[in-house]
């Protein structure tokens, strides 16, 4: 029986610590049962953990009744596995430290060097419009459409259409003189009740 977990043990380095001989606990449906809380669940399966220890414990008292012993036998227990595996990462983290900091720094310097670089591409860029000079530039175009659709001599400006498609877009949403679209604009302002309304 020895030579068998022997055989079933696999070959470690030397200084390697000793091999964890956990029971598998089987899937139960209590794991996906959604009436089940997370709480509830996790002590279900900590009651099957310590059920499947109790066994595996019962497998190591019998055979040692007979005078077989078992070196692995205080590595059966799951709380210890989770122990040692704290332990170890804890360790792991604190020895690889200084090079996750320094791994760190020169992620620092690197996006340092990421913005330096495009700080100097933004100042190549053409300097965009403030968002008051865009609506500055807004109400201009605005007006240059208004005066040529009432008082201008030729179409209003539209890149890209024909005179047929600007006349067919004046004709369908243009259909007042430059007195009634006032008087329209007007009474819409009127109609949003501002406080501070003055009739002047």
């Amino acid at each position: 029986v020895q030579d068998h977990f022997r055989q079933m043990d696999f070959v470690k380095p030397p200084g390697s610590p000793e091999t964890f001989w956990i029971a598998t606990v089987e899937a139960e449906p209590y794991l996906q049962d959604q009436s089940l809380s997370l709480q509830e669940r996790m002590d279900r399966l900590e009651a099957a953990i310590a059920k499947k220890e109790a066994k595996m414990q019962r497998f190591i008292d019998g055979w040692k009744d007979k005078g077989c012993f078992f070196e692995f036998e205080q590595n059966i227990k799951v709380t210890k596995l989770r122990k040692y595996l704290s332990d170890l990462h804890s360790r792991q983290v604190t020895e690889r430290l200084p090079q996750l900091v320094a791994a760190l720094e020169r992620a620092k310097g690197g996006m340092k060097l990421d913005v330096k670089g495009l700080e100097e591409k933004l100042q190549m860029l053409p300097k965009g419009d403030s968002p008051s000079a865009e609506l500055r530039e807004f109400t201009g175009m605005y007006k240059l459409i208004f005066d040529e659709q009432f008082i201008g001599e030729r179409n209003p400006p539209a890149l890209g259409l024909s005179t047929d498609e600007i006349k067919e877009i004046q004709d369908r949403e243009f259909k007042m003189t430059a007195k009634e679209m006032a008087s329209a604009l007007l009474q819409d302002w009127k109609d949003l009740q501002h406080e501070s309304y003055d009739e002047a």
